[in-house]
């Protein structure tokens, strides 16, 4: 069974400033990741970053959320790539240091979209990885589109398929607020499909830039995924030691699950 645990671009950067990682964070949340391997060792593990203030910058800047249509979109479209790399690769020296066997995997080189979907992604290399011990890191990308040249790929995204396509135990999303919160700050404990609806209206976008769609974009993308069985949190990841609470199963911030 498989865990599946983000980083969100919120915690692992600074979205008001281009280009800023918070080194600190990253080193932190990569501790808690080996202590919760060590706790558990049998735990079947990928990770995927957001992207924060990395890729969002030349995405936005590029309108690639809506496909490449000229000529002038090409050099945001190689930024974003490269930007969404330099991010995970950041994060991945940063596990190995920390004695986590983490693997870099470029969803924009593993697979491709069609109108925004993905159809196509390398899962007998994550399989392989998996059965070798590593972590595969994944993270939110631009990716080939066959409608519209390319479209953006969230991490929840990507998450989503790769749930529908393996035995997935459990989903950690490591954000910046305690969980789904309502309009007056007080954490959602637990969404359900049946209570989605009332409380949707409290769920906005992103503070920042963010061309994925925010707080919203995740809850109906793991309310999507609890329709399998899995189990969803959503959890403030720059508390210490939430993360690693977490992947071992407490309950904490919101969780998400089908009923």
């Amino acid at each position: 069974m498989i865990t599946l645990l983000k980083l969100g671009g919120s915690v692992l950067t600074d979205k008001s400033k281009p280009y800023t990682a918070r080194h600190d964070e990253i080193k932190r949340l990569a501790k808690e990741v080996r202590e919760a391997m060590e706790k558990e060792p049998d735990m079947k593990l990928i990770i995927g970053n957001g992207g924060g203030s990395f890729p969002h910058q030349p995405a936005k800047a590029g309108n690639l959320k809506e496909g490449i249509k000229d000529a002038w979109q090409l050099e945001h479209l190689v930024e974003t790539q490269r930007a969404a790399s330099e991010l995970n690769h950041l994060l991945v020296e940063t596990l190995i240091a920390e004695g986590v066997p983490a693997f870099a995997f470029q969803p924009s080189s593993a697979g491709y979209t069609e109108s925004r979907k993905i159809k196509e992604f390398n899962m007998h290399g994550i399989h392989e990885l998996l059965k070798l011990g590593a972590v595969p890191v994944v993270h939110g990308d631009v990716m080939l589109d066959l409608a519209q040249g390319c479209s953006i790929a969230s991490t929840e995204s990507i998450f989503a398929f790769l749930s529908k396509e393996m035995k997935t135990r459990r989903i950690v999303i490591g954000t910046n607020v305690e969980g789904v919160l309502d309009s007056g700050g007080k954490v959602f404990s637990h969404i359900t499909n049946k209570n989605f609806e009332s409380m949707k209206h409290h769920l906005g976008g992103s503070a920042a830039t963010d061309v994925t769609g925010g707080m919203l974009h995740k809850v109906e993308s793991m309310l999507e995924l609890s329709a399998l069985g899995h189990e969803v949190f959503i959890v403030n990841a720059t508390v210490p030691g939430n993360v690693k609470r977490a992947l071992l199963g407490e309950w904490i911030g919101t969780k998400i699950t089908n009923s």
